[in-house]
């Protein structure tokens, strides 16, 4: 009898653990899409690699495509790293799957997809929005923040790349604020403010770091003069 239990309790473990790469190596494939090329080419038959900075993220799509496809590929994007965070809930609370790793994992998957696309040889987008997306199913709080600092930093700088390094160090400030006095999330407002555990800390610092290192052309041309701007963009057209 107790062998039974033994090796039932062993082939639940492993089930959980092969579900949980599965799920990752999804994730990862999900986030690889590159959501600003196929959008550019499928809709406006533009092939946004050949324009503006070249990336495939929201920002150069928004330059290059418009604000309303620019806006689409950012949302596509935030989706990525919200579908198998939201799957492995639903999973959970339905008994069907128990997982051995931290939500967060699974955001993280689809953020290095973004960031390294199998698609595309591995030249990816700056991850924010990605990022931005795991960050509101993680911690709303901290999302929502994120969101005004980024607004405040474009509307007064104009810098894009400016507005998503400090959205980027508001998200690590909070996180690191919640892991110490976060709520449990027993109600939907506790979950607004709710605990962050040591796991999502180490991979919220480390996502931090790769924005950052993604925006370090920015930084250089921030520090010359020549990074592009919304706010003379606007002042040009007038």
């Amino acid at each position: 009898m107790i062998n039974m239990i033994f090796f039932t309790a062993s082939f639940e473990q492993t089930a959980d653990a092969l579900i949980a790469v599965i799920l990752l190596v999804i994730a990862y494939l999900l986030g690889s899409i590159p959501f600003g090329l196929v959008i550019g080419k499928g809709i406006a038959h533009i092939d946004i690699r050949e324009h503006g900075s070249k990336n495939i993220g929201s920002t150069n799509a928004i330059r290059v495509l418009g604000k309303k496809l620019g806006l689409l590929v950012f949302a596509c994007d935030m989706l990525k790293g919200v579908v198998v965070i939201l799957i492995v809930r639903i999973l959970r609370m339905n008994g069907v799957y128990n997982p051995p790793i931290d939500d967060i994992f699974f955001g993280v998957a689809a953020i290095l997809g973004h960031g390294f696309p199998l698609y595309l040889n591995f030249k990816g987008g700056k991850v924010v929005a990605t990022s931005l997306g795991v960050v509101f199913v993680i911690s709303p709080l901290a999302a929502i923040l994120c969101l005004i600092a980024f607004y405040l930093t474009l509307k007064i700088s104009g810098y894009v790349s400016l507005a998503s390094t400090f959205a980027t160090l508001t998200v690590f400030v909070t996180t690191l604020v919640l892991y110490f006095v976060g709520l449990e999330p027993v109600s939907f407002g506790a979950y607004l403010i709710g605990k962050i555990s040591l796991p999502c800390i180490i991979l919220v610092s480390l996502t931090a770091i790769l924005i950052i290192v993604k925006h370090r052309k920015n930084y250089v041309r921030l520090f010359k003069g020549t990074e592009n701007s919304f706010k003379k963009k606007k002042q040009l057209e007038k």
